[in-house]
């Protein structure tokens, strides 16, 4: 996941634990999902709450990183996890404008499933990692 490193931390420790139960419950609910919509076609309200499942462990994931923001004691920690989150949204929010903008001006195509998603965390990641390897404190 995103804070991989040092998970000597108490509460590191306990987000990995908790992300790791909510990402298996996620990927449950995606192939349920996936399999019930696929084998019995359903139409309405019905595929709507197919479509919902997979929506929740999602939802439960914010919960989890708010609760490990608001249990992390190092504020150098909270402050670079907030910062992977702040640039992941920005990212994946200019991705769906950008979308939204070409679809207005008449492209017909769309995004890959879970496109946002995916660009969300990577981003995060990828902030994490920047500053780790920039952060000349930990050199002393």
């Amino acid at each position: 996941m995103v804070f991989c490193s040092n998970a000597n931390n108490p509460a590191k420790r306990r987000y990995l634990r908790r992300s790791a139960g909510v990402m298996m419950s996620y990927m449950g609910l995606v192939s349920v999902s996936h399999t019930s919509v696929h084998r019995w076609h359903p139409q309405g309200w019905h595929l709507y709450l197919a479509a919902a499942l997979p929506t929740i462990p999602i939802l439960c994931l914010a919960y989890v990183v708010g609760r490990y923001l608001r249990e992390e004691k190092d504020e150098y920690q909270r402050d670079i996890v907030i910062r992977g989150m702040l640039w992941g949204t920005a990212a994946a929010l200019s991705v769906t404008v950008f979308s939204g903008f070409l679809q207005a001006y008449g492209w017909t195509g769309q995004l890959p499933a879970f496109s946002e998603f995916i660009l969300f965390w990577v981003t995060a990641l990828i902030v994490k990692v920047y500053y780790r390897f920039t952060d000349r404190s930990s050199d002393e």
